[in-house]
């Protein structure tokens, strides 16, 4: 196939860009640099400068009257591989979106970085890289930007093309980006992977009117694909109490350092109704031994030997073997405060919530808090946001009723991650979910948390799988 011919347009907030950036795309095809009006501009040879008036959308709307085959978008640091045009020759027909793996260069170290490729992103954070390509003639199709948006042009444009068309990646590095050294703060050790200052929480740091038109703009996907959900969820019918009334579940695998402050959190705490079930998961190190010594100690604690280490799994045995009316979720190196159990139990009692989520605050691997972040409350929550947010927050106390009718935990296709987004996703398209307004979990980042050392592209994966299977769901809800 002939190698098609493709626009540039670099987004450059000085007007400046690099002569090296500039002739890695001229050498391709034709070159528009969009830039602010009152910046001052350079000349390059083979290069049109255009102010981005009056807005950026409508600036690269204007580029698609004057583009070829495919529109090229990306920022003013990156260059370009000779050999993109040929890889783009590879595209299906029905793909609109076009992006590609590509190595990052920072202080002169090279790093091959991969795009997501799986079940479709349906949030903002999308792994697509910064050179995004899109056919000319379905932009023209759907009307390209909208220049009504002021940031949420692309995501709403991207969300829209894949409503029609088919996105397409070349799994093949094709180009270059440069970048600074990030910032010497506490989020960079972290391990935060993700999109934004703050990585995959970004989204909770995010300027008021930004969330806004991101949030309008998921909306009305969700609507033109029949998913939204109108109205509220139900409350669940009361239920009579158990003794005892909670059931805490910890699946834990080498945790010998952190499974002791888990326990002291949970039997350190106000209320006393609780068993607390800890599912070892075949541990190799002395997890076991801690956890027998306190046993030892306390009957309301119990320890299952399990041999399969699997999370859902793990989840699964702990609510099979729960006696208590409501089940509390603890991370094998989390925290508890002393009011949670009372404050969670309080709440689940006066309302009718198949599930409560309380505020949650960030420590490190000493216990020390992390007061960059601040208290995490994701009052972004909605039974229709929680598909394009990562999370609700912790701590979780779920109706045990609710859990056992939805299945519990997905322990074959989300075994070993996202298998809680899951059932939160399902529970709440059923039943109320609740805000405890108090901070009643600590939340521990270390460089062995298993958050962290799991790969990036298949928590996506698992994650966006979720949220298909929620489209779907909810589609057919709405039919009736």
């Amino acid at each position: 196939m002939q190698n098609p011919s493709i626009t540039f347009a670099i987004l450059s907030e000085t007007g400046e860009v690099a002569e090296r950036v500039l002739a890695s795309a001229v050498n391709i095809g034709s070159v528009y640099v969009l830039h602010p009006p009152r910046v001052k501009r350079q000349n390059s040879p083979g290069v049109e400068y255009l102010p981005a008036l009056p807005s950026i959308p409508a600036a690269l709307n204007h580029i698609t009257t004057l583009a070829g085959d495919y529109l090229a978008v990306m920022p003013d640091n990156v260059l370009v591989d000779r050999k993109l045009p040929s890889l783009l020759a590879s595209a299906p027909d029905n793909a609109a979106l076009i992006y590609a793996d590509y190595d990052e260069s920072c202080n002169g170290q090279i790093t091959a970085k991969l795009t997501y490729e799986g079940p479709e992103d349906i949030t903002e954070r999308a792994e697509l890289g910064s050179l995004l390509i899109y056919k000319n003639s379905a932009l023209r199709t759907i009307g390209g930007w909208n220049d009504d948006l002021k940031y949420a042009f692309d995501y709403d444009l991207r969300l829209r093309l894949r409503e029609k068309y088919a996105d397409y990646r070349i799994a093949t590095p094709s180009y270059t980006m440069f970048t600074e050294p990030p910032a010497n703060r506490t989020a960079d050790k972290l391990f935060f992977p993700g999109k934004g200052k703050y990585g995959g929480f970004s989204y909770l740091f995010m300027d008021k009117a930004e969330e806004a038109e991101i949030e309008a703009v998921f909306f009305g996907c969700l609507d033109r694909r029949g998913a939204y959900l109108a109205g509220e969820s139900l409350p669940m019918p009361p239920e009579g109490k158990t003794s005892p009334l909670i059931s805490v579940i910890t699946p834990v695998f080498n945790r010998e350092k952190f499974i002791g402050q888990a326990i002291e959190s949970v039997i350190g705490g106000k209320f006393t109704d609780f068993e607390y079930i800890i599912i070892d998961n075949g541990s190799t190190d002395r997890t076991k031994e801690v956890v027998r010594q306190y046993a030892a100690k306390d009957s309301r604690i119990r320890l299952i030997e399990n041999y399969i280490n699997r999370i859902a799994y793990s989840l699964n045995l702990g609510l099979k073997n729960a006696r208590g009316k409501y089940i509390s979720q603890l991370d094998s190196d989390d925290l508890y405060t002393a009011d949670t159990l009372q404050s969670m139990t309080d709440f689940m009692e006066a309302t009718g919530c198949g599930l409560g989520i309380s505020y949650y605050s960030l420590i490190d691997a000493e216990g020390s808090d992390l007061p960059e972040f601040g208290v995490i409350k994701h009052l972004e929550y909605s039974r229709n946001n929680i598909l394009r947010v990562d999370g609700a927050g912790a701590a979780r106390m779920w109706r045990k009723s609710a859990m056992l009718e939805l299945g519990g935990f997905d322990s074959e296709d989300l075994m070993d991650y996202g298998e809680d987004y899951d059932l939160i996703l399902k529970l709440g398209e059923k039943y109320l979910v609740g805000r405890v307004h108090e901070v009643l979990y600590k939340y521990r980042r270390h460089p062995d948390n298993s958050d962290i050392l799991r790969d990036p592209m298949f928590k996506l994966w698992n994650k966006n799988l979720a949220r298909e299977r929620a489209l779907i769901r909810r589609r057919r809800m709405n039919e009736g």
